[in-house]
């Protein structure tokens, strides 16, 4: 049976070092990536069956990099949540955020509930993760399952509850590793590496990854 890309899964790193690579302000280059997602997105969703498209857009252990970064990330979250929102009529999909967001404001998570409630109804989902950790998903997952409803499926009480898992990840930036994210749900996912940095991989990039997927005999360990 052909191969069906159901679900693409991002982890977007690389924006400190194209900042640097091209002299450009950390500001400009999160924008950069940032809008890039939606470009990829949106070809992901206008040239292929895909209905999920997730991306790890801050982990839990960002929060840990300098203040200074993290009052930059976070108006440029606003910015682009007011972006979103203001021209909503031009997006062909819906949003959803997964993650702890205690670390940001009210106006924020107002407008980040807002964004979410504005439902399309083609089925299509970008899914962005901020300050989320597989391993604390995993374990309040544990916690509810033992606690609650040990009838249930244990994948009823994760963050990710009826999202279908990844078919395919693509880490940009030249690292190997999955750095916390989505670890369980990524047990039978295809997974593929580049040095490019983020703001940098592009739609032909894709293209030839989706097509060594499409060619890929997944066996699901059987």
């Amino acid at each position: 049976m052909k191969n069906k890309i159901n679900h693409v899964a991002f982890i977007m790193d690389g924006n400190n070092r194209w900042s640097v690579k091209n002299s450009k302000s950390l500001y400009f280059s999160y924008k950069k990536g940032a809008y890039n997602l939606i470009k990829l997105t949106n070809f992901i969703f206008d040239n292929f069956e895909s209905k999920y498209v997730s991306a790890f857009a801050l982990s839990k252990y960002n929060l840990n990099r300098s203040q200074n970064l993290i009052s930059l990330l976070k108006k440029l979250l606003s910015e682009f949540l007011d972006n979103m929102i203001n021209n909503n009529e031009d997006i062909n999909f819906n949003v959803k955020f997964i993650g702890e967001k205690n670390f940001l404001n009210t106006k924020i998570k107002q407008k980040i509930t807002k964004l979410e409630s504005l439902k399309k109804y083609n089925n299509k989902h970008l899914i962005i993760f901020i300050n989320y950790s597989g391993k604390d998903d995993i374990k309040q997952a544990s916690y509810r399952y033992n606690q609650i409803n040990k009838k249930s499926k244990f994948e009823n009480f994760l963050s990710t509850k009826n999202i279908p898992d990844p078919d395919i990840l693509v880490r940009t930036g030249g690292f190997k590793r999955l750095s916390d994210f989505m670890i369980y749900q990524s047990s039978f996912t295809e997974l593929y590496f580049t040095k490019k940095l983020w703001p940098d991989l592009k739609k032909n990039d894709l293209s030839k990854i989706f097509i060594k997927y499409l060619n890929t005999e997944r066996k699901f360990g059987l």
